[in-house]
């Protein structure tokens, strides 16, 4: 049943996904150098500072398997069962994605920064927009479900009536 509510949801969860290709997730203020970071590296003004990008290759998997995994769900209309489970492994992989940003990647460009020049200093962390769809995903997957879930329930009922 492609027209369901479940279908809006998981159709925006992968529209924000496909957002964090093109938008910054997070920006370090460095003596008045601003170093953006998206899943693809860091945006560097600061030539003295050199951060490899190859290390950032686990959040573009995950940015397209949470881009490609609500789009799969969306044409398994027929078979409920698996829709949930690849919303929840959909669900899975952006756990894992805020949990590498926040915890491996943050602390990893400030040790970096901090070791490469001792003058200089961070000003602030700031979080862009992007942040916060992996957040967002987490509910449009959770109501996804739900949607599967009475659909599932509703199918069942109907065919106790037979």
């Amino acid at each position: 049943m492609i027209q369901r509510r479940q279908t809006i949801y998981m159709l925006l969860a992968a529209i924000l996904s496909a957002l964090l290709f093109f938008m910054p997730l997070v920006s370090f203020n460095a003596n008045g150098n601003i170093m953006k970071f998206t899943i693809f590296g860091i945006q560097n003004p600061i030539e003295s500072i050199s951060l490899s990008t190859d290390y950032t290759w686990p959040l573009v998997v995950l940015t397209a398997l949470m881009t490609l995994a609500p789009f799969v769900t969306i044409f398994l209309y027929k078979k409920r069962e698996l829709q949930v489970r690849l919303c929840r492994l959909n669900m899975l992989t952006n756990i894992i994605f805020i949990g590498l940003v926040f915890i491996y990647y943050e602390s990893d460009i400030l040790s970096v920064i901090f070791a490469v020049e001792n003058d200089i200093y961070i000003l602030d962390v700031a979080y862009f927009i992007g942040m916060a769809f992996p957040l967002v995903n987490l509910v449009l997957e959770i109501l996804a479900i739900r949607g599967i879930k009475k659909d599932i329930a509703l199918l069942k009922s109907i065919d106790r009536l037979r």
